[in-house]
């Protein structure tokens, strides 16, 4: 006997109800049905408008964001922009972190959630001060490990403490706090595509320029002795991706003191757009300079790149700057 089709439909609504609900139980731990608790920072989001500097600090380490109006800035970068959105992000979060679960109070538990006393060595620790612009302290907390889906698959939780209490917390707020100049401002200092690099000429102090010139859709090296050939392994358009992507570490305002010149990098894009990198060594590590011109259509983008670069020095990685100043020696051998 056939089933009648509403019992059929009746059949089917519940198998996908049942799959439903398994296939939710299966993607998602179970969450409290209230998260919420008393403010860690009372008071903070009355008094967000007095903030005017933010200092962090984590073993040792410090960074410094002031407030310029709307507008953020590294204090102990020369003032260099900072992302204001991240940090306003910042002061919201800590704002709204609520006391949702109390954790440990032994001192010898506290570094299991990151919330060990900031100053000691090697601490995870993270101290977060907000102040007025006469320096009092608006707020301050100790931000520990995040406990991710700690309320549900897409709710985590941040331990924190606040400083002077050996109360740790749970809280409901998804906090991030990092000591890394990357962390706080835009960290592309110059794109180009090497689609759009015609050419580039990249001189070593002591060495023989070495100039790359686009064939097609490919780059070669210019002038290639018939008694040369290229290394196994030695890749040209690696050389012109590295000069077309600079990434900073960190930045500084040069005082034309510190290091020694390590090579220049002289980019000639299409339309007429020119970009120099200048690099220096100092110890370890590599900093650069950057120049732009441009004419026609290309002039408003090298006087967007000057805008954003001129009078500062980015630190890059020793890789990045090891694939930019290549020696003929490093690409050719004879043929």
């Amino acid at each position: 006997m056939k089933p009648k089709p509403f019992a059929a439909l009746v059949a089917v609504t519940a198998l996908a109800l049942l799959f439903a609900i398994v296939s939710y139980a299966s993607n998602n731990r179970w969450a409290p049905t209230r998260i919420s608790g008393t403010a860690l920072l009372p008071g903070l989001a009355a008094q967000a408008d007095r903030i005017a500097k933010i200092e962090l600090s984590q073993g040792g380490k410090t960074l410094a964001l002031t407030r310029e109006k709307e507008n953020w800035a590294l204090a102990d970068r020369g003032q260099y922009p900072a992302k204001s959105e991240s940090v306003r992000a910042l002061i919201v979060k800590l704002a709204q972190a609520e006391t949702i679960e109390p954790k440990t109070q032994s001192k010898d538990r506290l570094a299991l959630l990151e919330l060990e006393d900031p100053g000691a060595k090697d601490a995870k620790s993270r101290l977060v001060r907000l102040l007025d612009d006469k320096g009092a302290v608006v707020g301050e907390a100790i931000v520990g490990k995040k406990r991710f889906d700690a309320f549900g698959a897409s709710k985590s939780g941040t331990y924190m403490r606040r400083p002077g209490e050996a109360q740790a917390w749970l809280t409901g707020a998804d906090v991030d706090v990092g000591l890394g100049v990357r962390d706080w401002v835009r960290p592309q200092v110059f794109d180009l595509a090497a689609a759009k690099i015609a050419g580039v000429s990249i001189e070593i102090p002591g060495e023989e320029p070495l100039k790359i010139a686009r064939e097609g859709d490919k780059h070669a090296l210019s002038a290639l002795p018939k008694d040369q050939k290229l290394k196994e392994g030695a890749n040209i358009d690696a050389i012109v991706r590295a000069v077309g992507s600079i990434d900073l570490e960190d930045v500084r305002k040069p005082d034309g003191s510190s290091g020694g010149e390590a090579g220049v990098a002289k980019i000639e894009g299409d339309g007429g757009l020119g970009v120099t990198l200048k690099l220096r060594k100092q110890g370890e590590e590599y900093w650069l300079a950057l120049a732009a011109t441009g004419e026609g259509d290309s002039k408003a983008t090298a006087e967007e790149i000057t805008r954003r670069t001129q009078g500062w020095e980015f630190k890059i990685p020793a890789s990045k700057a090891e694939a930019i100043l290549k020696r003929r020696a490093d690409l050719t051998e004879s043929s």
